[in-house]
């Protein structure tokens, strides 16, 4: 039992915890277990850093939410699990979220999981950035760009920050009874809301319009406020609003406490809440938290993270820098770090050929059931493991005819005592007509990456080695058919791939023919995704809608994401569609117009028969471009040997190039075999041969004297201690400590 002291000393714990007392002796309990639950609810209420939206319904609500409510920018990453580039930006995605967390709204849509919403946004190549400000699409991009991603970023948050402001009602009747008395005397206060409500029932870019309006007219504005902010949708504190969009009145209030600082939502008075209000907000919460923790559950934030390099904390010039981070650039990093010669992998988070590849590496000993790219991560994570760091940025040069070398990122400046070139190559393109006028619009040469955007459509690849085979064959998952075009009347792939494909019910080939030109047609895509298409001068095309049937115009609309309720005679649907494209195209009351892009689409290619020189025309939607690849060697021309096709000449049996200490490996001095697991092997040769290069010129770092050392103390016998050192630690060989130890 409770004495009255104890139910009284209770209330007053209660009434400092919540800020509200109890109603009766009876309700007493029942408002503090509710109290609690509340708060408790409330503690998780914010979501992901960045929002995984999985349905096309989510989509639109989110991007209505903050065009309407909260007016911050929205920044959307389109991606797939399967897109080397699209994985290794993630981490970097994620940081940038972290940087402008309450300033903008960041989300991910996979194309594999929300084919829906990617369809409709005309998503034709991977990763894509859209960047939405209070509703309208201002850009959109192809590519892990960073610094253009980081960019629009600053420019949306401050143009937000700016027009994000509301005209209060007392502001407006203010500012007309001291600016423009003759016309308050006109003016009611229902014609003062119908302006505000006009400008934007929620503040946001029309009341800062109407500012601006008002100050031209009048030479002065009326005052702002920050436009208050609520919750997000499916929050805890979200309200259902009232009608003109507003957030409600918790129960039981008045509405007077939504009138206190703008950008907090209005505490609950929960002391005038019924018990049937408490347990529905109870509900409410309870259902919006187990929906996050959903989402939370899907999300893939936790990218694990590598070790980045940072100048401070390094030596004036490295001991060894390896360019590129690929197979054989990784195993370069494995056996410098582990010989502690703390090596320094400099490369984009991009990747390379096998960060690419999202089919099954079958052919890397001891790896079986996993992709490119999560290969290419295992062996970064254990790089860093034994002290690699890594530079995640773009080389832009590298000079190598002084000593010590420079290499030169879009960031940063790097001097080295050695240099292991293993920058790959990239893909090689035909150099046809209509070739790069419709890359991102349905030419491309990474089917894993852009492939599933072309599900149920006809597509083509060009190309008779592995790469196109296995193109083809990531492409019969989900294409309505494919098309192999090749030169020869035989492959070059491997046997295996290649009878794959000549089987495989879905994909047929084309010999002896050549690619002559792509054609296609120009489109505008307007913000609400309605697609408009163009004549070569870039005028518009009038649409005649006579033979559209019903099934189609509807399908337009569905992928502008336009109502059409009520609606099923044809007239009616296109005066709706044209009724959307002057919407969509027409500008913002503050003079602001959305993003309308203007694309490329491919429709067709023309070939060549070179057998009979008939030329023919095949309709697609898609063509993939794998042909092979050039060398990523333009930087080094006219400082190391390289072959007629830019391939780096090496010394035989080993990584030298024409420069002493710098070392090639991988698909940049290999022009025969470029597979993984060679250049995995040449990259441990190029390690092993800068480790003995730099112990002739006396260069050991103290973590590899330190190694060397303790591996004499270990070993016992002068066999075991030459092998040890001779071929593990051989660029210690000159630190007199090692020969100390040695002799004695």
């Amino acid at each position: 039992r409770v004495s009255r002291q104890a139910r009284q000393r209770s209330k007053m714990a209660e009434k400092r915890a919540f800020g509200i007392p109890a109603r009766s002796r009876q309700a007493g309990s029942w408002l503090v277990a509710a109290a609690v639950v509340l708060g408790l609810l409330s503690v998780a209420d914010a979501r992901p850093l960045v929002r995984n939206v999985k349905t096309n319904t989510e989509f639109k609500k989110l991007l209505k939410h903050h065009a309407e409510n909260t007016g911050l920018p929205v920044v959307v990453d389109f991606y797939s699990d399967g897109c080397g580039p699209c994985r290794q930006i993630a981490p970097h995605y994620i940081k940038m979220a972290e940087q402008y967390k309450g300033r903008v709204v960041f989300a991910k849509v996979d194309i594999n999981a929300n084919r829906e919403t990617a369809s409709q946004q005309q998503i034709s190549s991977m990763p894509t950035f859209q960047f939405y400000l209070f509703g309208k699409k201002r850009d959109q991009f192809s590519g892990a760009d960073t610094n253009r991603i980081n960019n629009m970023l600053q420019t949306l948050s401050r143009e937000s920050q700016m027009k994000n402001v509301e005209v209060t009602h007392e502001a407006l009747k203010t500012f007309y009874s001291e600016h423009a008395p003759e016309k308050m005397m006109e003016m009611d206060d229902a014609k003062l809301q119908a302006i505000l409500t006009k400008a934007g029932p929620t503040g946001g870019p029309g009341h800062y319009a109407l500012s601006n309006a008002l100050k031209k007219k009048y030479g002065k504005a009326p005052k702002t406020i920050a436009r208050s902010v609520p919750a997000a949708p499916g929050d805890a504190k979200d309200a259902k609003g009232d009608a003109k969009g507003k957030p409600a009145a918790p129960p039981g209030s008045s509405g007077k406490e939504s009138k206190k600082e703008a950008g907090g939502p209005p505490k609950p008075n929960l002391h005038l809440a019924s018990s049937e209000e408490l347990q529905a907000e109870i509900q409410k919460r309870q259902e919006a938290e187990e929906a996050k923790r959903e989402e939370e559950a899907t999300d893939d934030d936790d990218v694990p993270t590598i070790p980045i390099w940072e100048a401070k904390s390094r030596p004036q010039v490295e001991t060894v820098v390896i360019v590129g981070s690929g197979p054989a650039g990784l195993s370069a990093a494995v056996y410098a770090a582990r010989a502690g010669l703390r090596p320094v992998v400099i490369a984009p988070p991009m990747g390379g050929q096998l960060q690419g590849k999202g089919v099954g590496v079958e052919n890397y000993p001891g790896v079986n059931g996993t992709t490119g790219p999560a290969l290419v991560q295992a062996m970064q994570m254990q790089a860093a493991q034994y002290g690699t760091v890594f530079e995640q940025e773009l080389v832009e040069s590298i000079d190598v005819s002084k000593r010590p070398f420079t290499i030169k990122t879009n960031e940063s400046t790097i001097q080295a005592h050695s240099v292991i070139l293993a920058t790959g190559a990239d893909s090689r393109w035909l150099g046809v007509p209509g070739e790069w006028e419709h890359r991102g619009g349905g030419v491309s040469s990474c089917a894993t990456c852009d492939g599933f955007l072309f599900a149920d459509r006809d597509v083509v690849v060009i190309g008779g080695g592995d790469s196109a085979m296995e193109d083809a064959m990531v492409l019969a998952r989900t294409s309505k058919s494919v098309t192999v075009i090749h030169r020869r009347d035989a492959f070059r792939a491997s046997k295996v791939l290649a009878e794959r494909v000549l089987n495989h019910p879905s994909i047929t080939v084309v010999w002896n023919t050549q690619v002559l030109v792509f054609e296609g047609r120009k489109v505008r895509v307007l913000p609400n995704g309605m697609q408009l298409t163009l004549n070569e001068d870039g005028s518009l095309i009038e649409e005649d809608f006579s033979k559209v049937r019903v099934k189609e115009l509807k399908a337009r609309l569905d992928a502008g994401g336009i109502s059409y309720n009520g609606i099923s005679d044809k007239e009616n649907l296109v005066d709706l569609i044209r009724k959307s494209i002057a919407e969509a195209a027409a500008p913002d009351e503050d003079g602001t117009v959305g993003m309308v892009d203007e694309r490329q689409m491919l429709t067709r290619v023309r070939t060549k028969d070179l057998t009979t020189g008939e030329e023919k025309t095949i309709e697609v939607h898609a063509a993939f471009v794998a042909i092979g690849h050039d060398p990523n060697t333009k930087m080094l021309a006219k400082q190391l040997k390289m072959d007629t096709n830019g391939y780096l000449i090496t010394t035989g049996g080993s990584t030298v190039t024409s420069v002493e200490g710098v070392f090639a490996a991988g698909d940049v001095a290999d022009h025969v075999y470029r597979q993984a697991i060679t250049s995995a092997g040449t990259g441990s040769m190029a390690a092993l041969d800068a480790e003995r290069w730099l112990s002739t010129q006396g260069h050991c770092t103290p973590a590899a004297a330190a190694a060397a050392a303790a591996a004499v103390e270990v070993v016992g016998s002068r066999e075991g201690i030459m092998l040890r050192i001779g071929l593990k630690y051989g660029c210690c060989m000159a630190s007199s400590a090692v020969r100390r130890s040695w002799w004695s």
